[in-house]
């Protein structure tokens, strides 16, 4: 698939639903706030979901389509978005939990 074509970004949700996988990053989180890393974020499903429970979260993900569809989400206000494969993205600071 190729997630940098704004059609396929728009569909993703559709395809790729609220899973127990979100539920399981969900819970390692726990309560009190942190910090999350998420690489390969995606559409930003978990990072929006992580946001609106209080966590600080990055968001990391090589396609910019799938950026933009995570950027009009609720709670993605509260996101920091980085277009950035994995291996390129570098920062200074410190996470708590990384996905």
């Amino acid at each position: 698939m190729d997630y940098q074509e704004p059609q396929i970004a728009e569909i993703y949700d559709l395809v790729n639903p609220w899973s127990q996988d979100v539920e399981f990053y969900l819970s390692l989180a726990g309560p009190r706030p942190c910090s999350v890393l998420d690489l390969g974020c995606g559409t930003g499903t978990l990072c929006c979901a992580l946001a609106e429970r209080g966590h600080r979260v990055t968001g990391v993900d090589p396609a910019a389509a799938m950026l933009d569809v995570a950027k009009r989400k609720p709670h993605a206000k509260q996101v920091e978005w980085v277009e950035s494969s994995a291996r390129s993205y570098r920062s200074h600071r410190r996470f708590d939990l990384s996905s």
